[in-house]
């Protein structure tokens, strides 16, 4: 049984599944393309998975969830007994989910609100957890898409990779960040800005690029009034482990910290060596 707002995510905002379970987010899961067979993120393969397909110079292409299996989500949140679903989604800008989901609305048997994160990753994930605890509270459909929209126009997220090419196949920055990525020893520091990722910085080394992530995220917990941050790293999850110590070391007042995998569609755009921050002032009701 839910309450009488149910709030459904997408898997690209990469909440680990203990804390969608624990605030009853609904997960619906987009698609992992690996020569020609397609599977469901989360359910079906992992980042590790897309990581070795990668590495191995296999094909992997992404692909927004179905109509249908919005449809099934909306369907199953009226059955529990629902009866307003608000849906928080990853960036328009980044890929076709939200129309998806609008399309599923406009034929659903309840009511249906559409939040364009203009994020992703955990940027999402926290905005969802925020409209989670909103409907917890007995909130409003208004009020629980507002609590997620106010989230996620707080949000950092800050990343690197070690290559743009995957991120260029994908069409996922702009022509002129993709041509930095072809300057020998240039590694760009990038960030989520107005819903679509921007170059931010440019370091001349890894190390030095991952530090720029880290200083960046640090920055952001210092604006905000109750941060929350979250590490998300593909492979090299010692240095994940290392970053995410770091933060808490330092910040041990922040509200939330979540150390988990880039998503395997975010890692099939990011490729190797992704390191990810996101920061976040949450509300009370969210710990």
């Amino acid at each position: 049984m839910t309450g009488p707002v149910a709030v459904v995510t997408d898997s690209a905002a990469s909440l680990p599944p203990a804390l969608a379970a624990k605030w009853g987010v609904r997960v619906v899961p987009l698609h992992v393309i690996i020569d020609g067979e397609t599977r469901l993120e989360g359910e079906q393969i992992s980042s590790d998975e897309v990581l070795e397909v990668l590495s191995s110079g296999g094909d992997v292409s992404t692909s927004q969830p179905s109509i249908g299996q919005f449809d099934e989500a909306f369907a199953q949140a009226a059955r529990d007994g629902a009866s307003h679903v608000v849906a928080v989604l990853i960036s328009a800008k980044m890929s076709g989910t939200v129309g998806g989901a609008q399309a599923a609305a406009h034929r659903a048997g309840i009511d249906v609100t559409i939040v364009d994160s203009a994020t992703l990753a955990m940027a999402t994930g926290f905005a969802a957890l925020a409209a989670a605890a909103a409907a917890r509270r007995g909130a409003g459909a208004a009020e629980v898409a507002d609590a997620a929209r106010a989230v996620a126009r707080t949000s950092a997220c800050i990343f690197t990779v070690d290559t743009l090419e995957y991120m260029r196949r994908g069409g996922r920055v702009s022509p002129a960040i993709a041509a930095v990525g072809k300057v020998l020893g240039v590694r760009p520091v990038l960030a989520l800005q107005d819903g679509e990722v921007a170059m931010v910085e440019r370091v001349r080394s890894t190390q030095r690029a991952r530090a720029a992530v880290l200083a960046r995220a640090e920055s952001a917990v210092g604006r905000m009034a109750r941060p929350a941050a979250a590490v998300m790293v593909l492979g090299e999850g010692e240095f994940g482990d290392e970053a995410a110590r770091a933060l808490e070391s330092r910040f041990p007042h922040l509200a939330m910290l979540v150390r988990t995998p880039v998503s395997a569609v975010l890692a099939s755009h990011t490729g190797p060596g992704t390191l990810a921050a996101v920061v976040v002032d949450l509300p009370e009701d969210v710990a």
